[in-house]
């Protein structure tokens, strides 16, 4: 995979301020950047747990622990899964 490095400048007194050195606010920055992007829905699950350096489902830990929705159904979307469910449990036992 080719990458691409981005890099920008941050003033000393806020690295003090936020108590961090670079690496650990390059991490934060990536993740908020990760979490934004897909709740803007421009990036996948997928693609925002590659982006915050993380396997899809320590990314999905993350997101839940911050109480951040994974599956945002519109009502439609959630009508027709639940009539699907509905459709599939056998509403009396055959025996």
């Amino acid at each position: 995979m080719t990458t691409e490095t981005v890099s920008f400048e941050v003033p000393q007194d806020l690295l003090a301020s936020l108590k961090v050195g670079t690496a650990e606010l390059g991490r934060n920055i990536r993740l908020l950047a990760a979490i934004t992007y897909f709740q803007d829905k421009k990036l996948s699950l997928g693609k925002a747990a590659q982006l915050a350096g993380m396997n899809r489902l320590a990314f999905m830990d993350l997101l839940a622990e911050k109480g951040i929705v994974i599956f945002d159904y519109d009502e439609s979307m959630l009508a027709s899964e639940l009539s699907g469910i509905a459709q599939l449990s056998p509403s009396q036992h055959d025996h």
